[in-house]
């Protein structure tokens, strides 16, 4: 089988596992743009990226004019001590993160601050094996004093003066979490520009939650967070000397829900790199689509200077919510520090 021919065949299985609709809920917050996410779901990714450290952003507003508020913010700074571009050896990564996940008329809140280490060990000539290990403290609360219930109707509408007769028995509360993953990665150069032909590869497996932490929402019932598995693959493919095709895969279980996520982008270089100083780096405009099993499209947009990068999508709920709940933005930024590192002199040659 040519090239080209397993090539079609990979996207089209891909196609196929992301628009399976399975049901179900789920415990954790979601992200649809994975790819930029890709470290806090599987930390042997902290690391795994051109440069040394790097700091990223994102946020989500989901379903935009709903009456409520569903807001999501991730952030994570990386490290990557012991790693040069003069030649392909083994180095660690390091990171900080935090997520805060803030949804409903009760303010639902979700929020970690997690370290998260990695070593990144070459196999070949751009291969690598990674993997990588963290933990996080979670702290959860909510606020049903905002709630309005069916005992405060007044005759004509709900009056939050009124006795509700309901007790606010959710405890604020916080534990530990753990999760750990495993990735492989063929990048053909180290500069990470795919030319006419070229391919490169990114596929990993992650499992978060792996202590299975109590959930103590109220002094009568306690439940265990289910643990979540998480594999991702990406694929790149250099069409010519300026534009690539990137598809990638991200599919997540936890305990009875499901979900996968098929993005297909287009990149295209806006201006090449210095060959002899390396003072100017590439810059790059993305576009492309994000699908989601549970009945949702998201196009996509980013400009990427070099060391900054910033991106947009916009999900559109075709589903059974779309009638209800159909807008929801995430944004997101990154800075790379690319031809020196912020804590030592060296510089990338």
């Amino acid at each position: 089988m040519k090239f080209r021919q397993r090539f079609f065949l990979f996207v089209s299985v891909l196609f196929v596992l992301a628009l399976t609709p399975i049901k179900g809920s789920s415990q954790d917050f979601h992200l649809t743009q994975a790819d930029r996410s890709i470290a806090f779901l599987n930390p042997a990714f902290v690391g795994a990226y051109k440069g040394f450290e790097r700091i990223s952003l994102l946020n989500r507003n989901q379903w935009i004019g709903s009456g409520t508020q569903f807001l999501t913010s991730y952030g994570m700074a990386e490290f990557t001590p012991g790693r040069t571009r003069q030649s392909e050896r083994a180095y660690a990564g390091i990171a900080a993160s935090f997520s805060n996940d803030v949804g409903g008329d009760s303010r639902m809140t979700q929020k970690s601050f997690g370290l998260t280490a990695s070593g990144h060990l070459p196999l070949a000539k751009g291969h690598w094996l990674d993997a990588g290990i963290q933990t996080a403290i979670q702290q959860r609360s909510a606020d049903f004093s905002k709630l309005l219930y069916y005992s405060q109707w007044n005759g004509s509408s709900l009056d939050p003066s009124v006795y509700s007769g309901e007790e606010n028995d959710f405890v604020n509360f916080a534990f530990v979490d753990a999760g750990l993953g495993l990735a492989y990665r063929f990048e053909p150069n180290q500069r990470g520009e795919l030319r006419d032909g070229q391919w490169s590869l990114q596929t990993g497996f992650s499992l978060q939650h792996v202590n299975r932490p109590r959930l103590q929402y109220n002094t009568l019932s306690a439940d265990r967070l289910y643990q979540k598995a998480v594999i991702y693959t990406c694929f790149s493919l250099g069409l010519n000397e300026i534009s690539t095709l990137q598809f990638s895969l991200t599919h997540l279980r936890q305990g009875g829900h499901s979900e996968s996520m098929l993005g297909a982008i287009y990149r295209m270089k806006l201006r090449g790199s210095s060959q002899v100083t390396n003072e100017v780096s590439t810059r790059y405009m993305s576009a492309g689509l994000y699908f989601r099993s549970s009945a949702a499209i998201a196009p996509y947009f980013s400009l990427d200077f070099g060391a900054f990068d910033f991106g947009v999508s916009y999900d559109a709920d075709l589903g059974a919510t779309s009638s209800v709940f159909r807008h929801s933005v995430e944004l997101n930024a990154s800075y790379t520090f690319l031809k020196k590192s912020a804590f030592k002199g060296s510089r990338l040659r």
